[in-house]
């Protein structure tokens, strides 16, 4: 799939920006470390018309590092500027795992720019159910842009049906091990430790799909399920097998999952 390529300057921050062509723009937030390739088997898979708009995190794939930690709400506050340098006022905005809690923050402090949230893989921070102790200590290793490592690591990982599917796997490591500086690598764990969406989760106005693998060692189906208790308007999904990348190992599911919540009516989102 075709993608504009950007280097916009948000603030103090340089990001490396992906826009697919389409008329409803949906922002994509990955998950720690994450880059931007991860996105392309759930881009193939979604609607036409949608516009997806995809970026680097500071310090992750081709955006440099941030000066200083970055809090999810400094997230937040990129996402935003991203939304902003696009001339795009109001999005729908999909965030995974480390991406979902700055999807939720996204909402809090910018509620005009978000039309309608898609959580995947994530919870509410502090007062999360916990996953694996192992998927946990993994996860804090720096080995994570090495895709050797990340053969061996990620059936522990992320589970699911890259557990059991060793082609899939390979495929994985290829697509997922990006460069990332470990500073904003480390930074993002630590940002993830010292959020929280409890305290207002239940005052987000935005419509909210939650979807979760019924297998994520990093992520239980709980938290998904306390996403959609606390959220006022929220549908939760589970894709049966599926672990932490259910958006890689289940594009198809996903994304039929995702358009049939955005709905034929997409129009709403607006640019500027």
């Amino acid at each position: 799939m075709h993608a504009r390529r950007e280097l916009l300057e948000i603030g103090h921050h340089r990001v490396a920006v992906d826009v697919t062509e389409g008329e409803s723009p949906l922002l994509l937030l990955n998950g720690v470390g994450g880059g931007r390739a991860m996105w392309e088997p759930l881009r193939e898979q979604l609607p036409p018309g949608i516009a997806t708009i995809a970026y680097d995190a500071p310090g992750c794939g081709a955006s440099p590092p941030a000066n200083a930690p970055l809090s999810i709400h400094d997230q937040a506050r990129i996402a935003a500027g991203v939304l902003a340098r696009l001339g795009v006022a109001r999005a729908d905005v999909l965030g995974f795992s480390f991406g979902g809690m700055v999807a939720q923050q996204l909402a809090r402090d910018v509620p005009g720019a978000v039309r309608r949230l898609v959580l995947v893989a994530t919870g509410v921070g502090v007062g999360s159910v916990p996953g694996s102790a192992l998927a946990y200590a993994l996860l804090t290793l720096p080995q994570m842009a090495d895709p050797n490592w990340m053969r061996s690591a990620a059936p522990h990982l992320f589970g699911g049906r890259l557990a059991r599917r060793p082609a899939d796997l390979e495929r994985y490591a290829r697509r997922y091990a990006q460069p990332v500086h470990p500073a904003s690598y480390a930074g993002q764990l630590q940002a993830a430790l010292l959020w929280s969406s409890l305290p207002w989760l239940s005052r987000l106005r935005a419509p909210a799909l939650v979807l979760t693998g019924g297998e994520d060692p990093l992520v239980p189906v709980c938290n998904a399920t306390l996403l959609g208790a606390l959220l006022p308007q929220a549908r939760v999904h589970v894709v049966r097998g599926a672990g932490h990348l259910l958006l890689l190992e289940a594009a198809a599911e996903a994304a039929a999952a995702i358009g049939g919540f955005l709905g034929p009516e997409r129009a709403g989102s607006a640019r500027r």
